[in-house]
């Protein structure tokens, strides 16, 4: 029994150790902040301020929606270039799967893009991640975390992303290479962008270009999650990958974390 017990206190110390470690890592002038559905994340008080502001943008665009009588999704899209993207390209996409689904579902329903609300360097500096999901974790979970605001959440995935490029489930390489030579043509920047990646480019939007390869989408993932667990099953915020639905295991699984500290 004495053998037993050694090594469970072994564990429970590492355990300790690593929380702790967890905890340190958010040092200051970063401080963690505790969302309606209980993650945290290590922000930057100095954007508190541009937060609130944007978030109540948000809020008054997806009141207006509802006052209108719309159905709200919100749709989430990689915007970082991580892994190989643009992400003046991923906002292009972003808008572009708005579009379409604002398309599919009807005059009823109302897509909120993401891409479209970034928030404003603070002192010269960008805001990371962390901030991000300060804000959208509030938009998303609202004030008693119940995500009373979302009728349903569509993750964008790799056909959404082919649909931008024009690409079908044939030679998807050959269609983001003549793609990307058309584009290049007459646009410098991205010229100049993939000058020296370009095979990461391809690489990325060919097999990567995906909500799952993306640290804000994960963290979207587990909000809507949590969300679910809280409400009546018929009430539950409905979940989409690509297109699909998620099963009933999917929609209250949690997936790795993003930005999220734990």
């Amino acid at each position: 029994m004495r053998w037993t017990i050694v090594p469970m206190l072994v564990v429970l110390w590492l355990g300790a150790l690593v929380s702790g470690a967890g905890a340190a890592e958010c040092a200051a002038p970063k401080a963690v902040v505790t969302t309606a559905v209980g993650m945290k994340y290590c922000a930057d008080p100095s954007f508190d301020t541009v937060i609130a502001s944007q978030m109540h943008i948000i809020r008054q665009d997806i009141r207006a929606q509802r006052q209108a009588g719309r159905l709200v999704i919100y749709s989430s899209t990689p915007i970082s270039p991580r892994g190989g993207g643009n992400m003046e390209i991923n906002l292009e996409i972003a808008a572009s799967v708005k579009t379409r689904l604002e398309k599919e579902y009807g005059a009823a329903v109302w897509v909120l893009d993401p891409g479209r609300y970034q928030l404003p360097d603070v002192a010269g500096k960008p805001a990371g991640g962390a901030e991000y999901m300060v804000m959208w974790t509030a938009v998303l979970a609202g004030d008693d975390g119940m995500g009373r605001d979302f009728d349903m959440v569509h993750f964008t995935g790799p056909q959404d992303m082919r649909a931008y490029f024009g690409c079908g489930r044939e030679d998807v390489t050959g269609c983001l290479e003549r793609w990307l030579t058309a584009r290049t043509a007459v646009d410098h920047k991205l010229r100049r962008a993939v000058a020296a990646r370009r095979q990461t480019f391809i690489r990325y939007y060919a097999l990567r270009a995906s909500s799952a390869y993306s640290s804000g989408a994960h963290d979207e993932w587990n909000i809507f999650v949590r969300i679910n667990r809280t409400r009546p099953l018929g009430d539950q915020v409905a979940i989409f990958f690509d297109g699909r639905p998620a099963s009933p295991a999917e929609m209250e699984m949690d997936v790795s974390p993003g930005y999220e500290l734990r």
